[in-house]
Parts: structure tokens; C-alpha cells; sequence
């Protein structure tokens, strides 16, 4: 699978370890870690002082939203080094989410389909990176062994959990994956620059559209996450083609405005709803063309509409 996924063009960047938090094995039936590779198309990392990461939940099949901690791996490891020896192998540690997904209707599979089914994976978002400073390295295998997250949906609580879940520590599920990889290998080792994400440190949590998820972390100097989960395509574009049309009709008939600052509003408000589907549609010409017609239409008949309004 691994050398199907290369030779259409995907590029592994790193690998996820799933069911490392023994919190939920009674809940799918699990009594052991899974991995498997994650690739560029699948991984991103984002800035969150420049704002939310966006992802299209319509993409995704049952997804299920999971707070990892996250390595970037510096030199290959070994399974029987000591934690300060696997932490020299890490440069870099990171917050994010991984979005899991399950072709197996109702979360219902044997070990071996998780694995079948790329180890669940659907997408991680990571945060900046943050350099780890091997000096200090007691430090940080303490912390990584004693942190807790923080879970909202909607800015509302849903869940905490603390390192421990994580197979006592993401350091040690790393160690387990490790091992794991060396008793039985894969096409591709672990390689010197791949982000690997370490298994959630909450429950799993099933995730809709129009929803926003959030982070804070505790004992780590990293910061929270924060991700919103877009509508499916199409009922974007209905809402954006709604907008479009109401911001283009008061654009071009300033009498329908109450007031000069609503009508410049609406000149924002068009340019910026007509721009967001040029994006959204920006490899699908055809496709802008119809949602154009459609905003045209929706302006006439709300101008109509308008016109034939009794007079008072």
C-alpha cells in the first residue's frame, strides 16, 4: 500500500501511532498501539497566531477528532535506548489534531482492518515546532510524562486527559513504536525529519460540520489548537452564493440601503463573498461559471422583488 500511495505521487512524510491511549481499548476492542505512515497529502502544519486551521469534514468518513502530541525526529531511533538516549532523536515537539476515520461502518473492525485501512488516518494538523533543548532534557522527559489537555467543542468542555493515558508518556508509545517497526519492518523505516504523532491523549470524539474544536495545554510549553471543521462543498457554496447575491444587489442599488456605511458594507461584503468562491472553485471553471449565473439570477429576482415593492 505503501508503494501504491508513493507511485501515484504521494510523498510519506511521517507516521501516526493509533490506539495508544488504553482509556478507550475496551470501547473498539483493542489491547495493543497500531501505526502506520502518513504522507504530505494528509499532513499540515499551521501557525495559530495567524488564526484557525480549516479542514472540509466532507472529506472524511465517520470522522473522529484526537489532541496528539507530536515528534519531529532528528536521527533514527532505537527501541532499547533510555528515554534521555530517544529524546536526543527528537528535535522537535509539537501540539495538533489528528482527524481518524473509519471506512468500517459504525467503528466496527478487527485489529487487522485498522491497520488494512492505513491505521485510521485521516489528517494532522500540527502547530509550530518547538525545539527541544537537550540540556534540559530531565526536564522535558518529566514534563512529556506528566502534561494534560484540555478539550472544547464550541468553547464547552468535553474532555481532559493527562500523558499517562498515552501508554504512560508519548515518549513511550514512540519506544513501543519503535520496537514494533523493528520486529517487523515496513517498506520505509523512520527517517530523519518525519513528524510523528503519538496517539490521542483524550477519548476519540465524533465531529460535524460547522463545529470548532479547541485545545489548552498543561505542563507543556506548547500552545492550544484550535480547529473549525468547514460545511461540505455544497452547502458552502449555497451559503456563499447567498451572500454574494445579497451584498451585489444592495451594491447596485444603493437606495435599498439604510444608510452610506451600509451600503459600503455591501461593496466589502460582495467582493469578499465573490473572491471566497473564486477560491473554493478555483480548479473547477465550469463549476464558478454556474455559481456566477446562480448569484446573477438571486440579484435580479431580490431586485425585482425590490421594484415592485408597494410604495409608501
Amino acid at each position: 500500500m505503501i508503494g501504491a500511495r508513493i507511485a501515484r505521487g504521494e510523498h510519506p512524510v511521517g507516521w501516526k501511532i493509533g490506539f495508544t491511549n488504553r482509556t478507550i481499548w475496551d470501547e473498539y476492542s483493542v489491547r495493543a498501539p497500531i501505526w502506520g505512515p502518513t504522507y504530505d497529502t494528509s499532513t499540515y502544519g499551521f501557525d495559530p497566531e495567524q488564526g484557525q486551521a480549516e479542514l472540509d469534514i466532507s472529506a472524511f468518513v465517520e470522522p473522529r477528532i484526537e489532541p496528539e502530541i507530536v515528534f519531529r525526529v532528528a536521527r533514527p531511533p532505537r527501541a532499547d535506548m533510555d528515554d534521555r538516549e530517544l529524546l536526543s532523536c527528537i528535535d522537535a515537539v509539537a501540539h495538533g489534531f489528528e482527524v481518524v476515520q473509519s471506512i468500517y461502518p459504525g467503528w466496527r473492525f478487527t485489529a487487522a482492518d485498522t491497520v488494512a485501512a492505513a491505521a485510521m488516518h485521516g489528517a494532522l494538523l500540527h502547530g509550530p515546532m518547538m525545539a527541544i533543548d537537550h540540556d534540559a532534557a530531565t526536564d522535558w522527559i518529566e514534563r512529556l510524562a506528566s502534561f494534560e489537555i484540555v478539550l472544547f467543542r464550541n468553547d464547552v468542555e468535553v474532555d481532559r486527559g493527562s500523558a499517562r493515558n498515552v501508554l504512560d508518556g508519548p515518549l513511550a508509545a514512540f519506544r513501543h513504536f519503535v520496537a514494533g517497526l523493528e520486529e517487523r519492518p515496513l517498506r520505509r523505516g523512520i527517517e530523519p525529519g518525519d513528524v510523528v504523532t503519538t496517539g490521542t491523549v483524550t477519548r476519540a470524539f465524533p465531529v460535524e460540520a460547522d463545529e470548532t474544536w479547541s485545545t489548552r495545554v498543561e505542563g507543556l510549553p506548547l500552545p492550544g489548537t484550535r480547529l473549525h471543521f468547514l460545511p461540505a462543498l455544497q452547502e458552502r457554496l449555497t451559503r456563499l452564493i447567498e451572500q454574494a447575491a445579497q451584498a451585489r444587489f444592495r451594491m447596485e442599488n444603493p437606495d435599498a440601503c439604510k444608510s452610506a456605511a451600509e451600503h459600503e458594507q455591501a461593496v466589502t461584503t460582495s467582493i469578499a463573498a465573490e473572491t471566497a468562491l473564486s477560491r473554493l472553485l478555483l480548479r473547477d471553471r465550469a463549476g464558478l461559471a454556474d455559481a456566477m449565473t446562480a448569484v446573477e439570477e438571486q440579484v435580479r429576482t431580490l431586485a425585482d422583488s425590490w421594484k415592485s415593492r408597494p410604495s409608501s
